[in-house]
């Protein structure tokens, strides 16, 4: 089975790799982890996804 997966494409170049490593959304987020339901309001939408918010705050 190993080696059925080892063959199925060519492997990444090393800037792919870095690509995949992490690098998404929450990258330029510097903020708190843990947020109020108002700190949550403020934030731009494509942060939200980058903190922890309680369930009543996302009306």
């Amino acid at each position: 089975m190993k080696k059925k997966f080892s063959t199925l494409g060519n492997p990444l170049t090393k800037a792919e790799q870095s690509h995949l490593k992490g690098r998404g959304v929450c990258d330029g987020y510097n903020g708190p982890v843990v947020v109020t339901c108002e700190q949550f309001r403020a934030l731009p939408p494509q942060y939200k996804v980058c903190v922890i918010v309680h369930p009543r705050c996302l009306d």
